[in-house]
């Protein structure tokens, strides 16, 4: 049976540091802006559909959160 993600976290958070978590947000953003210029023509009839759902999952994951934060 796989092991839940919070074991596998727990296990590593340890030993990973800022630099290493700001070094996979950096190679995430350059690959999405990859796949993004590659399918520009493709989506662009989509663009603002794509940037208000963005927007709504972002605001709807503050939200769930927004409490707490500022208890």
């Amino acid at each position: 049976m796989a092991r839940p993600w919070s074991d596998r976290w727990n296990r590593l958070k340890q030993d990973v540091t800022w630099t290493d978590l700001a070094a996979d947000v950096i190679g995430k953003i350059l690959m999405g802006l990859g796949a993004g210029a590659l399918l520009a023509a493709y989506v662009q009839p989509y663009g603002w559909c794509l940037i208000g759902t963005g927007l709504i999952v972002s605001l709807v994951v503050k939200a769930k959160y927004w409490k707490r934060f500022w208890a």
